[in-house]
């Protein structure tokens, strides 16, 4: 879509300038949610004697199981990282819960960042990002959100 192309130009563009005018790259925080796929096979040695048969192992499930890791990070390294509860995804009260927890870990980690220039959140359009609840949030805790192209 052209309109979109525009958009994405024109925000890279914003972006390409402040960093120009104020050297944001620094100060730029982010994040990411990854689905991290996993089998915990237990295997079972056992001795057995000569000419005897092994024991029959059931089938294992075809689909492995999955846990969500969340990482929080700057231009400095890792900030913060959790991995979801089973059953548990993002929304927008365990984005905040997140939006908390790395501000307590990035004060302990880069006391510079939070003290003289506020950090700058660089996330996408997700609705959990979006949402009028995170939108609270970030004013609460002092954060800017980087425009996101579409």
């Amino acid at each position: 879509n052209d309109r979109q192309r525009e958009v994405r130009i024109e925000t890279c563009l914003a972006l390409l300038n402040r960093h120009t005018n104020e050297g944001i790259l620094n100060r730029i925080v982010t994040c990411d949610e990854k689905w991290i796929l996993f089998d915990n096979r237990k295997r079972l040695a056992s001795w057995l004697d000569p000419g005897s048969a092994p024991k029959q192992c059931p089938k294992r499930k075809l689909t492995p199981r999955k846990v969500m890791v969340t990482v929080w990070w700057s231009s400095a390294g890792v900030i913060y990282h959790s991995f979801l509860p089973n059953g548990v995804s993002i929304t927008a009260d365990v984005y905040c819960e997140e939006l908390n927890t790395m501000m307590e870990k990035l004060a302990h980690l880069q006391p510079a960042l939070i003290n003289r220039s506020s950090p700058l959140l660089l996330h996408d359009n997700a609705r959990p990002h979006t949402a009028q609840q995170t939108v609270s949030k970030l004013q609460e805790l002092g954060l800017e959100a980087l425009r996101h192209p579409p």
